[in-house]
């Protein structure tokens, strides 16, 4: 299993299309907005169905990356609904994260913000091996030398007007796959009145590989130049009249770049490979 290291200078491959790209592809499943165990739905039968219809979509969500064989899972935020998660609850997602046995790289959101009542602070001990949560407010990069892969990342705070998901990004690194996560809206211009803002012009200069966005509950592709950058949309039925999800397959690849599919993700027992 690759597992994540200080970024430091990696072997550099061939050169494609005026750039340095490592020799090797690489397939990662983008998930975002599971929203688990979330009390917005309500009570009675009907809620708990929906309650547990969301743990079997992300079931299904790691089952698939065992089925593609991804090299890695990429949590765009939200993988909980609220830092009121059962003990029960917190356990079946970590559960469901170290059966993926893969690198599983995830962000907060606005709804697991990493705040005085944070899910993660307390919980470091408690996570599986193979998931590795960013938890800096001004963003951290993640080397997997085995992957040739860097990926950058910044831990939500507050939902607020000063937070731009993508400032402070680490320059991409020649030689390497550059990916990174986010979560907020995207804008096609700056809006200082809104909250959580990813700008078009941010995602173009980024010149990343694949920015793997949350906060959006429908698959939307916003990449720019020469940028690929993706909504994943929810996995889960947030609501009762809907039947299916999506999560995104990224593929990374020496000679055709990056290409990115919307997956359904539909509600009913996921198989268990």
């Amino acid at each position: 299993m690759s597992q994540a290291v200080p970024c430091n200078d990696e072997p550099r491959a061939q050169a494609v299309a005026g750039r340095t790209r490592p020799a090797r592809s690489l397939t990662l499943v983008h998930a975002s907005d599971v929203h688990l165990e979330s009390d917005t739905l309500g009570v009675g039968a009907s809620a708990q169905l929906l309650r547990e219809q969301t743990r079997l979509a992300f079931s299904h969500v790691i089952s698939e990356a065992k089925t593609l064989s991804a090299d890695l899972i990429l949590i765009a935020g939200d993988l909980f609904d609220s830092p009121r998660v059962e003990q029960q609850a917190f356990e079946f997602a970590m559960d469901e994260i170290a059966r993926a046995a893969m690198p599983v790289v995830m962000i907060p959101g606005n709804h697991d913000a990493h705040d005085e009542r944070s899910l993660y602070g307390s919980s470091q001990s408690r996570l599986p091996q193979n998931l590795h949560v960013i938890l800096e407010p001004a963003g951290k990069s993640l080397s997997f030398p085995g992957l040739s892969l860097q990926l950058w990342g910044r831990a939500l705070v507050e939902h607020s007007q000063s937070y731009r998901p993508l400032s402070g990004m680490a320059p991409p690194a020649d030689g390497l796959w550059n990916v990174a996560l986010a979560h907020g809206l995207f804008s096609e211009e700056d809006e200082p009145d809104r909250s959580s803002v990813i700008s078009a012009a941010e995602i173009e200069a980024s010149s990343y590989d694949y920015i793997a966005l949350g906060h959006v509950h429908v698959f939307s592709d916003v990449s720019r130049g020469n940028t690929r950058a993706a909504y994943s949309g929810t996995p889960a039925p947030l609501s009762v009249n809907r039947h299916e999800g999506s999560f995104a397959l990224v593929r990374l690849d020496p000679q055709d770049g990056t290409t990115v599919e919307r997956r359904s993700v539909r509600f009913e027992e996921p198989p268990r490979p």
